[in-house]
């Protein structure tokens, strides 16, 4: 194979290359010199030849001859000076700088300016301002923050994260060089993909079990991949959705944690409990929370309440839709919502229902509809018997509040109601049998003996009115199933009741309708995306209901 030939127009004794650092000063025109300049930026111009000196033999003087070569235009015509000169002399120039040498020492004057800025800010009295990307959130700004560890006056507590700080110049550049993702990957700092640091270790030493919200996370997750820090003084930003679809938004990424999750144990999903709070379990998924979804109003999958069509499992007996009909009234008004269902000091979730707050003005505890004043105590079925076996003692000390004070009218009083007491309940047993399993309030006992003297009922039916009561319980007793009333339904979301009030409960729960515990009233996915949605305008985020960390024990959790 033979080596391609120059084209016809080529001229090797051209002297400008672009590695030169000077070039002709005629170069503009158009006629730059054959010579070029010399490596310091003179101008090596003379003449267009160098005569030659041609002496025949037996000659003394010789003959000077004109070398200038056919590309050039051949041997001048008036030839070479009698003193051996070219008689076509070039005329010198100012050679300049290459556009390459322009552009090399730009960039080492600006280098060098850039250097001398960097260790002005390193080390002048503004240094923290000079080094700090912005400013701190105010999550993580103020005086406790900045005492936790060594720092330096204005440098806004930087040393409790950022420990290499504390060191010199040399570690400052030991620790960048270390860093993952390094300098010389700036294409990762943009994904979410990159994986625990030096720095997500300091996250953690504050912040212990947050590192990942589901063991079978395939992959780590930096914690500056979704909390981004020095973005301004404010609350530092939720999440983008962009960091969660990167998992949820990609299949393959599904499917692997799909198949981690298949080989752990059901109990490593448990969800960790908030102390003093009941969450409402719900079973995991054959396939785990693992569906593909790219927005909540398209293709998020729908609540789990709902998709599987779970039911509350509570014991306790209770009609929503009998507390709000006409039949159920408190100071002559039908019962609404808020009745019961009162806001907590924050306003974002409600108070626990408890008999003592909530039931009780309707549902007293009487047994006596002769002295409503004696109620039987709640929620201890031992309490409820010695009390049963002491209403001797009772009556007693409610006649003597009620102003009797002569022993003799106590007494008198005592072995009255204990008489009537035993019409109409015939023993202790009986009655103790009628607290705990009468179900039905028709089925009370009334005061008088005789159908005509027949008073009102008292308002307590007995206790399985209400709950689920067994016998064979211990000592005797009966066994009543424990009420469980969960204060949190979506426990992997969460919701902000302090933000709907402006809708109406019904909107949402539909109530009105339910006549059985079983019905869980929580609106489904459709009911939220009429807001929550670009139609409804009204923010669809990631970060509007999900938390991605799902502990908050003292114990950091770790991947599996």
């Amino acid at each position: 194979m033979k080596d391609q030939l120059p084209s016809p127009d080529f001229d090797r004794s051209r002297y400008d290359r672009p590695n030169q650092d000077w070039e002709c000063g005629w170069t503009c025109d158009g006629c730059p010199c054959r010579i070029g300049p010399s490596p310091s930026g003179t101008c090596r111009a003379t003449a267009e030849c160098r005569p030659v000196l041609e002496k025949k033999d037996g000659e003394d003087k010789g003959r000077w001859r004109c070398t200038r070569s056919k590309e050039h235009g051949g041997p001048c015509t008036n030839g070479p000076l009698p003193s051996g000169g070219c008689a076509c002399p070039i005329p010198t120039c100012q050679p300049r700088r290459s556009l390459r040498n322009q552009r090399g020492r730009l960039c080492v004057a600006v280098t060098a300016v850039t250097l001398a800025l960097l260790l002005v800010g390193f080390f002048g009295p503004w240094q923290w301002r000079f080094i700090s990307a912005g400013p701190v959130s105010s999550n993580h700004h103020g005086v406790v923050f900045a005492q936790m560890k060594h720092s330096w006056p204005g440098s806004d507590g930087c040393g409790a994260c950022h420990t290499a700080a504390h060191g010199d110049l040399h570690e400052w550049m030991r620790a960048a060089f270390r860093a993952r993702p390094g300098p010389f990957e700036p294409h990762r700092l943009l994904t979410a993909t990159a994986g625990m640091t030096e720095l997500d270790n300091h996250c953690l030493s504050c912040h212990p079990g947050h590192r990942f919200h589901q063991p079978n996370v395939t992959r780590d997750h930096s914690c500056s991949a979704c909390h981004r820090e020095h973005q301004g003084s404010g609350r530092m930003p939720p999440p983008a959705d962009t960091q969660c679809l990167s998992c949820h938004g990609n299949g393959t990424v599904m499917e692997a944690s799909r198949k981690a999750g298949e080989k752990l144990p059901p109990a490593a999903f448990d969800y960790r409990q908030v102390a003093g709070r009941q969450h409402f379990q719900v079973p995991r998924p054959e396939r785990g929370y693992t569906r593909v979804f790219k927005s909540f109003d398209t293709d998020h999958p729908e609540f789990q309440l709902h998709a599987q069509k779970l039911t509350d499992t509570n014991s306790l007996r209770f009609n929503h839709s009998l507390h709000l009909s006409s039949l159920v009234q408190r100071n002559g008004q039908p019962l609404a919502c808020a009745d019961c269902h009162q806001p907590a000091a924050a306003g974002a979730h409600f108070q626990a229902i408890t008999f003592a707050k909530h039931c009780q003005s309707c549902h007293a505890l009487q047994f006596d509809a002769r002295n409503p004043q004696l109620r039987v105590p709640h929620g201890d079925p031992v309490g409820v018997r010695a009390f049963l076996r002491s209403l001797p003692t009772q009556y007693a000390d409610l006649a003597r509040r009620s102003g009797v004070t002569a022993q003799a009218d106590t007494e008198k009083f005592v072995a009255e109601e204990m008489r009537l007491l035993r019409e109409r309940a015939f023993s202790g047993e009986n009655l103790e049998q009628q607290i705990f399993f009468a179900s039905d309030p028709s089925k009370q006992l009334t005061v008088g003996a005789s159908p005509g003297n027949a008073s009102p009922r008292a308002r307590f039916a007995g206790c399985a009115y209400c709950h689920d009561v067994k016998p064979g319980g211990a000592d005797g007793l009966p066994h009543i199933a424990r009420v469980f009333t969960p204060d949190r339904w979506l426990i992997r979301g969460e919701f902000n009741h302090a933000k709907h009030t402006i809708v109406n409960c019904a909107q949402c729960h539909d109530a009105a309708s339910s006549r059985r515990t079983e019905d869980i009233l929580l609106p489904n996915k459709q009911s939220c995306t009429e807001c929550h949605s670009p139609a409804g305008g009204v923010s669809q985020t990631c970060a509007t209901c999900h938390s991605y960390h799902t502990v908050h024990g003292s114990q950091p959790q770790t991947k599996r």
